[in-house]
């Protein structure tokens, strides 16, 4: 049996969970960053300031605006998604991971392999913390800085451990070479912050950049991806095996059983991934 999070129905909705304006390090005032945003066709955006709350009251705005924070600890960095209060600093990760989730906010580890040694969260700590939602699986603002923005080999070191977390893609947006390089796709009833903030905290949703899903489906024992603008598709199993690959746009896996968990990518043009949540297997 497959157990997966794309099941029911709903709409998808392309958002940005990471982005930074002056009231920290950013280039781009909350307006000015609202606006990129709209222009660029997006349904919803998270003002994830550094260690403060920025107060999005009174933007004007067709996209849904969400409250944030990336927060230092003293492990690394962490996203909460729709924060209401604001969270003090520099304390254990565990605490603020705990505080975010007081608040039925949502706790995303930031850029896994940010830094000249590829590692802003150790392994050790990605494995021993609990009850965070996932990882950014792809940061584009790393694109430009030191590390790798994909973090798909911590992703699949901590499924292969039967660490059960989801991916995300974000920009990271600090300036204009930011704006569109990663995004989540969320799949939703409704473009409402409890819709889109309940998908994300139970996999409904892919990481992008650049490359587009049609289809996320299970059929009994077979997984049935369609990616219109990829001309690769695999399917990943642990330890970041590639069980099956196909050149193509339409593939299909069928699962032996064995597998643990399956994971999709796509790549398509200029780079352009996307990565889809597991399948687990249950036996």
């Amino acid at each position: 049996m497959l157990v997966h999070p794309y099941s029911g129905g709903g709409r998808w909705f392309r958002g940005n969970l990471h982005s930074h304006t002056n009231n920290s390090d950013g280039k781009f005032s909350l307006d000015e960053l609202v606006r990129n945003y709209e222009s660029l066709g997006y349904d919803f955006l998270v003002i994830t300031d550094h260690d403060k709350l920025t107060l999005i009251e009174g933007v004007n705005s067709d996209m849904l605006i969400l409250p944030g924070c990336e927060i230092s600890t003293d492990k690394g960095h962490i996203v909460a998604v729709n924060l209401k209060e604001p969270i003090e600093p520099n304390r254990p990760s565990q605490e603020v991971i705990d505080a975010i989730n007081a608040q039925g906010s949502i706790a995303i580890l930031a850029h896994p392999n940010w830094g000249e040694n590829f590692c802003h969260w150790r392994q050790e700590d990605l494995t021993s913390l609990n009850n965070y939602a996932g990882i950014e699986v792809f940061n584009g603002n790393i694109l430009r800085d030191s590390g790798t923005p994909l973090a798909s080999d911590r992703w699949d070191m901590l499924l292969s451990r039967g660490h059960k977390c989801w991916c995300y893609g974000v920009d990271d947006t600090h300036n204009e070479l930011d704006l569109a390089n990663g995004w989540t796709m969320v799949l939703a009833d409704e473009l409402s912050s409890e819709a889109i903030v309940n998908a994300l905290r139970e996999g409904r949703c892919y990481a992008s950049s650049r490359v587009f899903f049609e289809t996320i489906e299970t059929d009994k024992d077979t997984i049935r991806i369609v990616a219109r603008n990829a001309d690769r598709i695999a399917f990943v199993g642990k330890h970041g095996r590639w069980l099956k690959w196909v050149n193509d746009k339409f593939a299909n896996y069928r699962v032996r059983g064995d597998e643990g968990y399956i994971r999709v990518e796509a790549f398509g043009p200029y780079g352009g991934m996307a990565w889809t949540q597991p399948f687990f297997v249950v036996t």
